[in-house]
């Protein structure tokens, strides 16, 4: 697996004022409360709303334009110009190469009501693998005719998005190309687990894939369990490792309108199995998190934050090997409070954010990746000891 994206650019955008990030196949993000992990993850929900439903009810979901710009100051005494850009690039899609990535970047700026957009799509195409694709301002560019495919310009209105609009355009116009890049971005995975959901019997057709909020649950280990034995057997392990009394799952399939199925936890030393329903808020969220990890099909990008939020500390090793392995089928980036998880990282894996204190932007520390393998490698203290004491930045001001 590629990475579905190597670049982040974002100026104006929520807490970035100007802001760019280089992401690998596993990207950790730490930092304060309120440093900006959330709202980078929302830079790439954005984009696929956009993908998903254009511009304008994009905007609308993230709170209107007011609540998308940022609201610091460059200097302490000059406002920020008001265009919101938020700019994705190295996009390994199937016909892309290192040499020639994609890229998409969007500016907005708003006038009285209206909101008008610059869109620039570019779709780098070498003979034999596709066509390139242009979208700039108001101009579709389609390049590198054939009998099938002619040479096209189209206009696009400038409160409608070209993204959404190209990939709906058909096979004339190379659409399935824009297509993959819009499902990088459309079908992300920014896992928020629900573990009151998650303990309740879920509907069986509904269990092919995980849902964000991991509220299928149980459908979905039913359907891994049948489709994939391999994967379910590693989620059983690692369950079993963070809870060394665990033997295995029971399932039962329930009546009604529709057929569902509940889990039942079978653990040593127990007369009878315990319904998921009554197991521990860690319980839940380690077999949810799990089941995430071992998806045999994934999507390009997943997200989370707080990603070891109820597990044992003694886990963390576990934790983050599973990470590593599941990054080689989906990119992940995830945020953590963790000295003891960061600890187990390797600088590239590590993102440091934090506020200024005079502008209010989200910004990263002006130290190095090799400046951090120094000074792990000099002293006593890890990666997590050193960015809990501040010396990476990113702690409490």
């Amino acid at each position: 697996m590629r990475r579905a994206v190597t670049h982040v650019s974002l100026g104006n955008f929520l807490s970035f004022a100007k802001f760019e990030v280089e992401l690998g196949d596993l990207t950790v993000l730490v930092g304060p409360n309120g440093a900006g992990k959330t709202n980078l993850l929302n830079a790439f929900r954005f984009i696929g709303e956009i993908a998903r439903t254009d511009l304008g009810p994009a905007v609308e979901a993230l709170g209107g334009m007011p609540s998308i710009i940022f609201q610091g100051r460059a200097e302490p005494t000059k406002i920020l110009d008001r265009e919101v850009r938020v700019e994705v690039s190295g996009l390994m899609t199937e016909h892309a190469s290192e040499k020639a990535p994609d890229r998409y970047a969007l500016t907005l700026k708003q006038s009285g009501r209206t909101i008008t957009r610059t869109e620039e799509l570019t779709l780098k195409r070498t003979k034999g693998r596709g066509r390139r694709i242009n979208l700039s301002g108001s101009k579709i560019e389609f390049i590198g005719a054939t009998a099938a495919r002619p040479d096209a310009t189209l206009e696009v209105q400038q409160t409608s998005s070209g993204l959404a609009i190209i990939r709906r355009l058909g096979e004339k116009y190379d659409a399935p190309q824009v297509e993959e890049i819009a499902q990088v971005f459309e079908t992300l995975r920014l896992v928020d687990i629900d573990v009151a959901a998650a303990r309740r019997p879920s509907v069986v057709r509904e269990g092919d894939r995980l849902r964000s909020d991991a509220a299928n649950l149980a459908a979905f280990l039913d359907w891994m369990r049948a489709k994939h034995p391999d994967a379910y057997e590693s989620v059983c392990e690692d369950v079993r490792y963070v809870l060394p009394s665990f033997e295995y799952l029971e399932y039962h399939k329930l009546g009604g309108a529709e057929e569902a199925v509940r889990i039942d936890i079978k653990e040593r030393n127990l007369a009878s199995a315990i319904p998921l329903s009554r197991a521990s808020f860690g319980t839940i969220r380690a077999i949810a998190l799990f089941a995430m990890l071992h998806d045999p099909n994934p999507p390009k990008l997943t997200c989370m934050e707080e990603v070891d939020h109820g597990l044992h500390p003694h886990a963390l090793d576990r934790l983050v090997d599973r990470l590593r392995e599941a990054s080689k089928r989906t990119q992940i980036i995830v945020a953590t409070h963790s000295p003891a998880l960061v600890n187990r990282l390797t600088p590239e894996e590590l993102v440091v954010l934090e506020r200024d204190p005079t502008t209010g932007a989200t910004v990263r520390p002006d130290i190095t990746t090799d400046q951090m393998r120094e000074m792990a490698k000099q002293g006593e203290l890890g990666l997590g000891e050193l960015w809990f004491s501040g010396t990476l930045g990113g702690g409490l001001q």
